[in-house]
């Protein structure tokens, strides 16, 4: 059997079996999105933001015009900020551990490794929608950013109208109205759009089940139980998320496929779900005290931003 001679290495190992079992149900915008490992700095794609003309003239007429739509660069950074937990844990502790007998010592640093990642997972979950792409956000750009009227992935949709999402927002917070749901629905599809799914937190979920409850004509009887609540909310047929994490007063229509999480692929780490964590030990100044970071570097990306999210902010 191998023998590892590095705690480090050994933690590693422990952080991503963590990582590879993750059940991703309490996280819900992560349980649906697509994850990728990135192994560049900045991540690239080709955004078509429209130009082409056409025009409509006789058979007679000489060809004198042209032109084609205008492909530019999009990017992100990743990379260069991190989402970080860290934790310490006393000689003495570890040192009882390994008296205590056979798989004690991988209990006490896997509860700690457990935590780590769920922290950071809960932090991960929140700043997919209000990232503003600051370190203290661990540099992601979240839904919030994307659906904005402003530069998102360096192109300016004042420069590129075709780079505009639907957005309905105000200055006050508007109760959710039939209504304001279906100027988004419109709004979408004007803009030749889709979406899978509507994200949004739980207290909004509450409000749309009261604008709609009056549909409900009888209740559901089982073993003459009266069953008055949803078994699901949708909407056109798509799933409304209850998100916990997700800014409030708001709803996000997204085209999943086009929305990916990155998280940065190290040398030191594996790539496990499409999802990369690392650990590494810090220095102690307690001689007791051994110390260490886990942490991920992620970045969320909306591939065609007029087409892959639009937005309904300002609702109660």
């Amino acid at each position: 059997m191998a023998v590892i001679a590095s705690s480090v290495n050994s933690l590693q190992l422990l952080v991503d079996e963590e990582v590879a079992s993750l059940q991703y149900n309490a996280y819900p915008v992560l349980n649906r999105i697509q994850k990728k490992v990135a192994g560049q700095k900045v991540i690239k794609w080709n955004a078509n933001v429209g130009g082409a003309t056409v025009t409509g003239e006789a058979t007679t007429a000489d060809v004198a015009t042209f032109s084609e739509d205008s492909v530019i660069g999009a990017s992100l950074a990743i990379g260069t900020n991190r989402l970080r937990h860290s934790f310490q844990v006393q000689k003495e502790d570890i040192e009882e551990a390994k008296n205590a007998g056979r798989g004690a010592l991988r209990d006490l640093l896997g509860y700690e490794v457990q935590s780590g990642i769920r922290a950071i997972l809960e932090k991960l979950s929140g700043v997919i929608y209000s990232g503003t792409g600051i370190a203290a956000d661990g540099g992601v750009v979240g839904l919030s950013v994307a659906v904005a009227a402003g530069i998102y992935a360096n192109i300016d949709p004042t420069t590129y109208a075709a780079w505009t999402p639907y957005l309905n927002t105000n200055g006050t917070n508007r109760s959710l109205t039939q209504a304001l749901l279906l100027s988004v629905e419109t709004g979408i599809l004007t803009k030749a759009g889709n979406y899978t799914a509507i994200y949004t937190s739980p207290v909004i979920v509450e409000a749309y089940k009261k604008l709609f409850s009056a549909s409900i004509i009888n209740p559901q009887l089982n073993n003459n139980i009266a069953d008055l609540g949803f078994s699901g909310v949708t909407y056109a047929g798509r799933p409304i998320i209850a998100d916990p994490y997700c800014t409030a007063n708001a709803m996000y229509f997204v085209n999943e496929p086009e929305v990916t999480l990155y998280s940065y692929g190290q040398s030191n780490t594996q790539n496990n779900n499409g999802m990369q964590f690392a650990i590494e030990s810090l220095p102690s100044s307690n001689p007791d005290a051994l110390k260490y970071a886990i942490y991920v570097k992620p970045q969320l990306q909306v591939k065609t931003r007029n087409k892959g999210i639009a937005g309904l902010l300002a609702i109660q």
